[in-house]
Formats: structure tokens, C-alpha cells, sequence
């Protein structure tokens, strides 16, 4: 583990707090901002978490008392500490989403920013952060710590190198776990299936619905009792994900109360924290919007349709690229018809949602073992005795 100074804590988990099990020779430290942002980072540690004599603990820095971090991290069975604990400790590496409230974090500092469909690095609030990346950079001159930036595609870094050469002399091209997640899914989609209740015969379909004024839900609300009547005749089972911000500001029992009786009753709604990964893998046809949640369906071939049209997207940019790939629903139309379409793989939406798909596990993990200054990883095996 990296050195300590006299001001700082000795970390509870480590020998000198008490009896180890595992000897631990490195510590991440994660940091997560929102439950959307910590859906991502845990896909993203996964990479490392495994490697023997690797301590992974979670935080949740200060913010809203009721933005459900806590309850999700509990739920993931993180072992966690207190910001205010952490900021008086050392760690071999800080993973965060965003560069909000980290720079002073010390350790080597992995930031994994989402790309937007627009093209934007951005935080974990959906907001451009190319400059609060580059105030972090200046903040930590002169330390030893490293910083990268680490991106889906290789479009991102092109573009943030240009919009700030100082940001992206420390970017790298990490892919993105989800959408792995996603394509390891549809591998096991007969399971999945199964695990969705679709009997033999029977069709499931998937609602994703991002956050904000635009999103399915914003600019489509009548759109679920719709999809519950036709599903009434048809037989049909709807799955329906939300991002995580839409629970969390307006709670699951407004937002369903907002729904309907009728969707309610034929709409499976995904729990916060829940993966939607299982279910757009085992669906014959997926409704979104502009969120990244649609994109990666459309990048893994599976047949999108758009609420509504989606607003104007630069040349060149995933929004674009899913906008072409997508049907648009005629609201005057029955949904049956206009929902049944072949799959078919989308190369330029997928171009532009990873430059290295299947592989981001891999990328991480070197990415990190470089990082914490680890040349001889290995999973945990079990010993014969």
C-alpha cells in the first residue's frame, strides 16, 4: 500500500487496524457521486477486484442527504468508508466518474467520465466537465500523482485533445463496461428470458427512458398506458428502466403514481439499482429516446424504435448515428406492426459507443495495474489442501 504521513490515518482495514485474512498490498478508493455514476464504477471495477492483494472500498462524497448512494452501496454489498475518513487517508488510486471534489484526494486518479449522445465528456450530473477536469489538473501540479482520463472511444479523446490539450495529453481509451455487459448478456439470452417470465411464443419489449425534459418519459408520458392497452390484447410483457436521477428526485411512488393504473399493472418498472442489461438483452424489440441506455441497444443490433424524434444532433455523433438506425413511432398507428422488425447490427452507432467492444475489462485492468504499480497480478485461486 502506498505510504502514510504522521496527519493521516491509518486505514481500518489494513493489518495494523486488526487480523487480516487477505494480505493487502493496494487500496482503490471509488468515489461515487450519484447511483447512475456508481452503476458505472462498479461495472468498471470489476476489472480489478479480483487481483490478489487488491483492497477496493467505496465513498460517497458530501451531496444530497437523499440521493439513495447509502441504500445503493448497501445494496452492492460495497465495503465502504466515510468521505471524511477518506479524505484524511492514503490510497494507491482514486476511481471516480467525475472530477467533482476529488482533486485533493491523494493517490494516483483514474477518472472515467461519461461521453454524452452529443459527443461531451460529461459529469455525473450530465454536464460538460471539460473545464472543471482541467481546474483539477492545475490543482494537483507539482504532485507526484498521475491522472488519466480514461474514455469508450477513440473518437472522445480526439476530441476532448482538441477542445483542451491539456485534459487530453491524460486521456486513454478504456472502452466502456456497460455496454460490454450488455453483449456479454445477450450471449446467455435464452436465460435471460427465461428469467423475464417470456413463455414460448410470447414477445417482451423494453422501454428505456433517460432523464430530463427530453427523455421518454418527459416528452412521451402517455406512452406507457398506451403500450399497456395494446399489451392487454396483444399478450405481450413490457419491461420499462428509468434512469436512477428520475427515482431518486421524484421518488418511485410519484413517478408510478404518474404512469397509471393501467401501466402499473402490465408494466414491470426496474427497481433503482437494478441492471437493464438482462432485459433489452432478452427483448424482440426496445422504445427509447436519446439516452445513452437506447444507444447501446441500437450499438448491440437490437431493434430500437424512438418515442419521438430525437432533437437535432451534431454531424458525426452517436445521437446521430442512433437517430438513423432507429424507427420512429406514428402515434396514429398500432404499436404491433410498427414494432416488429428484424434485429440488425449497427457498426456506426457502435463505432460510436466504443472504439475496443468486449475488451474494456482488459483495458482496465492495465490500465489500473499500472496505476498502482503492480507488475505481478493474478486472480484469488483456491488452494488444494
Amino acid at each position: 500500500m502506498g505510504t502514510t504521513n504522521s496527519r493521516r490515518l491509518a486505514p481500518w482495514w489494513t493489518a495494523a487496524c486488526g487480523v487480516q485474512t487477505y494480505p493487502v498490498r493496494r487500496v482503490v478508493l471509488v468515489v461515487v457521486h450519484s447511483v447512475a455514476a456508481g452503476e458505472r464504477l462498479i461495472a468498471a471495477v470489476r476489472a480489478v477486484e479480483g487481483v490478489a492483494g487488491v483492497q477496493v472500498v467505496f465513498t460517497r462524497p458530501p451531496g444530497p442527504p437523499d440521493d439513495r448512494v447509502a441504500e445503493f452501496l448497501a445494496a452492492a454489498d460495497a465495503l465502504t468508508t466515510p468521505w471524511d475518513r477518506a479524505a484524511r487517508e492514503r490510497f494507491d488510486l482514486v476511481v471516480a466518474a467525475g472530477p467533482a471534489g476529488v482533486g485533493p484526494l491523494p493517490g494516483a486518479l483514474l477518472l472515467l467520465p461519461e461521453v454524452s449522445p452529443d459527443g461531451e465528456v460529461v459529469d455525473h450530473h450530465g454536464r460538460r466537465c471539460v473545464r472543471a477536469l482541467g481546474d483539477l489538473l492545475r490543482g494537483r501540479e507539482g504532485r507526484d500523482d498521475v491522472v488519466v482520463v480514461g474514455l469508450p472511444h477513440g473518437g472522445a479523446v480526439s476530441r476532448l485533445e482538441r477542445a483542451a490539450p491539456d485534459v487530453g495529453r491524460c486521456a486513454v481509451v478504456v472502452g466502456d463496461p456497460v455496454y460490454d455487459a450488455l453483449l456479454g448478456a445477450i450471449v446467455e439470452r435464452d436465460g435471460h428470458r427465461e428469467r423475464q417470465g417470456v413463455r414460448l411464443g410470447r414477445r417482451l419489449g423494453v422501454v428505456l427512458s433517460s432523464r430530463g425534459s427530453g427523455s421518454l418519459l418527459g416528452r412521451s408520458p402517455a406512452l406507457l398506458e398506451r403500450i399497456a392497452a395494446e399489451s392487454a390484447v396483444s399478450g405481450d410483457r413490457w419491461v420499462c428502466y428509468v434512469h436512477p436521477d428520475v427515482w431518486v428526485r421524484h421518488g418511485r411512488r410519484q413517478v408510478l403514481a404518474w404512469t397509471g393504473a393501467e401501466a402499473r399493472e402490465r408494466v414491470r418498472f426496474l427497481p433503482l439499482g437494478q441492471g437493464w442489461q438482462g432485459p433489452v438483452a432478452a427483448a424482440d424489440f426496445v422504445i427509447g429516446d436519446q439516452g445513452t441506455a437506447t444507444a447501446y441497444a441500437a450499438a448491440a443490433g437490437r431493434p430500437v424504435s424512438l418515442a419521438r424524434p430525437a432533437p437535432a444532433a451534431g454531424r458525426g455523433s452517436l445521437a446521430e448515428a442512433v437517430g438513423r438506425y432507429a424507427a420512429i413511432l406514428d402515434p396514429a398507428a398500432p404499436l404491433r406492426a410498427q414494432l416488429d422488425r428484424a434485429a440488425r447490427p449497427s457498426a456506426p452507432v457502435a463505432r460510436r459507443v466504443t472504439s475496443v467492444p468486449g475488451r474494456s475489462a482488459g483495458v482496465l485492468r492495465m490500465v489500473c495495474l499500472c496505476l498502482l504499480g503492480i507488475t505481478d497480478s493474478a486472480p484469488h485461486r483456491a488452494e488444494d489442501v
